[in-house]
């Protein structure tokens, strides 16, 4: 918990144990003078580098390269965490950090021989949303690297047109999505949040400087509004039966409603999101609200049509 920044204390460590101890049925159940007994020893007895944030009212580690040196004890269920852990990690992550985690469990396996491995093919194991896009590898881990320490980067970036600027950027966050990696943080150049795909960088320089992550930023980080697309408000959709399962699998928005008239309502959504989910439906969905929204979608189809009803078509001779 202190490696992953998650300010434990006393209390929080209590209820954690506690839980552990019903769902577990381990005998590690144990009161606020034992924890604050092993804070101590963990300080004075392993060198450890422990503050505590009286802001967050939680323990944080100084330095992130202070390693607790101990056997790994892991049960089957955390091999098997382990293990998948691995196999997904080397369809979303570049060389050579996909590399670095199959090594590491590769080692624990060393040590353990779980039953699960005589059963499951893991070749079975299948992940189809992987990493498709080309990533320069070097510029990958000098992102993750300044993420993972809290430093700042300067960047090159390219935007969709190729226009190139050069940023200072604070990485707060690391985001896979849609296929594709994306930190999301602060800008120095524009001075505020940004988003950036790590595939349009062209270059990266960590600096020395550090940052304070952002919990502001970091919680601004949802499946509703990650890429920072105007939003339209109260949208309504008309769909097919079967559209209703694919909403309910691939949601416009988290907070979508099935009305029982078969209708759908949207809390919000942008045009980049819902136009190309419209075209794709082939008519499946209509688009009902708002007014002018639907108005601007027949503007863009009006023009898509007159595109092809003016363009010749070639003749399989002039090919």
């Amino acid at each position: 918990m202190l490696k992953e920044n998650r300010y434990p204390n006393s209390e929080s460590l209590v209820r954690e144990f506690r839980r552990i101890a019903v769902e577990e049925e381990l005998e590690i159940d144990c009161s606020r003078k034992t924890i604050l007994r092993d804070m101590k020893t963990l300080e004075f007895e392993f060198q450890c580098p422990l503050a505590f944030d009286r802001a967050r009212n939680g323990y944080y580690l100084k330095r992130h390269d202070w390693d607790f040196i101990a056997p790994a004890l892991l049960d089957e269920n955390e091999m098997l965490a382990s293990v998948i852990g691995a196999r997904i990690s080397e369809d979303i992550f570049p060389s050579p950090l996909k590399n670095r985690i199959r090594n590491a469990v590769d080692y624990l396996l060393q040590n353990h021989n779980p039953d699960f491995l005589d059963t499951a093919n893991l070749a079975s194991l299948t992940i189809l949303s992987g990493l498709y896009i080309q990533l320069d590898r070097e510029i990958f881990m000098k992102i993750f690297e300044t993420w993972q320490t809290h430093r700042t980067v300067k960047i090159a970036y390219a935007d969709y047109r190729g226009h190139l600027t050069e940023r200072v950027f604070e990485p707060h966050t690391l985001v896979f999505y849609n296929n594709s990696w994306y930190s999301k943080g602060f800008c120095r150049l524009k001075k505020q949040p940004r988003t950036f795909a790590l595939h349009r960088i062209r270059s990266a320089e960590p600096l020395p400087e550090h940052f304070t992550p952002d919990e502001k930023i970091i919680r601004s980080v949802t499946v509703d509004d990650f890429l920072g697309f105007e939003k339209v408000r109260n949208v309504k959709l008309k769909i097919t039966e079967m559209l209703r399962d694919v909403l309910a699998a691939r949601p416009l928005h988290s907070r979508q409603s099935f009305l029982p008239d078969g209708t759908v309502e949207i809390p919000a959504v942008s045009r980049e999101i819902l136009f190309p989910f419209l075209l794709a439906q082939q008519g499946l969905a209509e688009l009902l609200e708002p007014a002018g929204l639907r108005q601007e979608f027949q503007e863009m189809l009006r023009t898509m049509l007159a595109v092809y009803e003016t363009a010749p078509i070639s003749s399989p001779e002039t090919r």
